[in-house]
């Protein structure tokens, strides 16, 4: 919940579809869960696009609750700081979900930051799990609000939230691994 909160008061209320093209930033570590795996190459950086939705492979998701439907995206920029939005409904009741994908793009190392003072509050909150190769850093916890994947890599930070259509339906942790898919599809999409 206070994650939802967060990203809320980081992207704003704003229904407008804004667009930008933020600068990639320098970084000194790579994306893992999905993609190619770590590099010998530049560092990972990460670029903002004109809309998220489009840019993520919500197939991990959709072989389970059905075809996307309806889908929002918003691109906001906030000084040197890009918000991206997702989200989009996969399903119909009484099983389906709406997933909604979150990217804040910033300087070098805005990524770390934002994931290390949010874990600590997670860390005291929630039941939280690691999940190894998926950018820089990745945990999981499942709450009232739905499944949660975080994780950061360089100048960003990205969150993914999977929540049951049916009001007072209990999220399933097992959409772990089809979830990290799904956020892994977004840190290759992102990648500069």
């Amino acid at each position: 919940m206070l994650l939802g909160l967060s990203a809320s008061a980081l992207t704003g209320c704003s229904e407008a579809d804004d667009t930008s093209v933020t600068a990639p930033m320098a970084s000194s570590s790579t994306a893992g869960f999905g993609t190619a795996g770590t590099s010998t190459g530049p560092p990972a950086t990460y670029r903002s696009v004109d809309a998220l939705c489009p840019a993520l492979d919500f197939r991990p998701l959709s072989e389970l609750f059905g075809p996307v439907g309806q889908q929002q995206h918003q691109s906001r920029p906030i000084g040197a700081t890009t918000n991206l939005t997702c989200t989009a409904t996969l399903g119909q009741l009484p099983r389906g979900v709406v997933v909604t994908v979150a990217a804040t793009i910033g300087a070098p190392e805005a990524g770390r930051v934002m994931y290390e003072g949010l874990r600590r509050v997670h860390d005291e909150t929630e039941s939280v799990r690691d999940i190894s190769s998926l950018g820089a850093g990745a945990y999981t916890y499942t709450d009232a609000a739905g499944s949660h994947i975080v994780t950061y890599d360089a100048n960003l930070y990205l969150t993914l939230t999977a929540a049951p259509l049916r009001l007072n339906a209990t999220p399933d942790p097992a959409l772990v691994e089809p979830t990290s898919r799904v956020a892994a599809s977004a840190l290759s999409a992102l990648r500069a």
